[in-house]
Protein backbone atom coordinates (compact mmCIF):
# COMPACT_ATOMS: atom_id res chain seq x y z
CA UNK A 1 0.00 0.00 0.00
CA UNK A 2 1.31 3.41 -0.91
CA UNK A 3 2.25 5.65 1.95
CA UNK A 4 3.12 8.77 -0.04
CA UNK A 5 0.36 11.25 -0.76
CA UNK A 6 -0.24 12.65 -4.21
CA UNK A 7 -0.72 16.38 -4.45
CA UNK A 8 -0.18 18.11 -7.74
CA UNK A 9 -1.93 21.10 -9.21
CA UNK A 10 -3.10 20.95 -12.81
CA UNK A 11 -3.80 24.12 -14.76
CA UNK A 12 -6.17 23.70 -17.69
CA UNK A 13 -6.42 26.71 -19.98
CA UNK A 14 -8.02 25.12 -23.03
CA UNK A 15 -11.77 25.96 -23.29
CA UNK A 16 -12.59 22.64 -24.99
CA UNK A 17 -10.87 20.66 -22.24
CA UNK A 18 -12.65 22.60 -19.52
CA UNK A 19 -16.02 21.95 -21.18
CA UNK A 20 -15.20 18.25 -21.49
CA UNK A 21 -14.25 18.05 -17.80
CA UNK A 22 -17.54 19.71 -16.81
CA UNK A 23 -19.46 17.31 -19.06
CA UNK A 24 -17.66 14.28 -17.61
CA UNK A 25 -18.35 15.43 -14.05
CA UNK A 26 -22.02 16.03 -14.86
CA UNK A 27 -22.51 12.55 -16.34
CA UNK A 28 -20.43 9.98 -14.42
CA UNK A 29 -19.90 6.54 -15.93
CA UNK A 30 -21.88 3.62 -14.57
CA UNK A 31 -19.64 0.79 -13.41
CA UNK A 32 -21.23 -2.65 -13.31
CA UNK A 33 -19.77 -5.12 -10.85
CA UNK A 34 -20.46 -8.72 -11.73
CA UNK A 35 -21.39 -11.00 -8.85
CA UNK A 36 -19.13 -14.01 -8.44
CA UNK A 37 -20.13 -17.43 -7.17
CA UNK A 38 -17.13 -18.27 -5.00
CA UNK A 39 -18.40 -21.71 -4.06
CA UNK A 40 -18.74 -22.72 -7.71
CA UNK A 41 -15.29 -21.27 -8.49
CA UNK A 42 -13.76 -23.19 -5.56
CA UNK A 43 -15.43 -26.45 -6.65
CA UNK A 44 -14.19 -25.94 -10.21
CA UNK A 45 -10.66 -25.18 -8.95
CA UNK A 46 -10.59 -28.30 -6.78
CA UNK A 47 -11.86 -30.38 -9.70
CA UNK A 48 -9.12 -29.03 -11.99
CA UNK A 49 -6.47 -29.59 -9.31
CA UNK A 50 -7.58 -33.20 -8.80
CA UNK A 51 -7.49 -33.79 -12.55
CA UNK A 52 -4.00 -32.28 -12.80
CA UNK A 53 -2.68 -34.33 -9.88
CA UNK A 54 -4.19 -37.58 -11.18
CA UNK A 55 -2.61 -36.93 -14.60
CA UNK A 56 0.80 -36.36 -12.97
CA UNK A 57 0.54 -39.75 -11.14
CA UNK A 58 0.00 -41.68 -14.37
CA UNK A 59 2.84 -39.93 -16.24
Amino acid sequence: MATASFEKRFVVKDKESIDRIHQDLATPRLVKVRRRDYRAENARGIQLLKRQLSNSETS
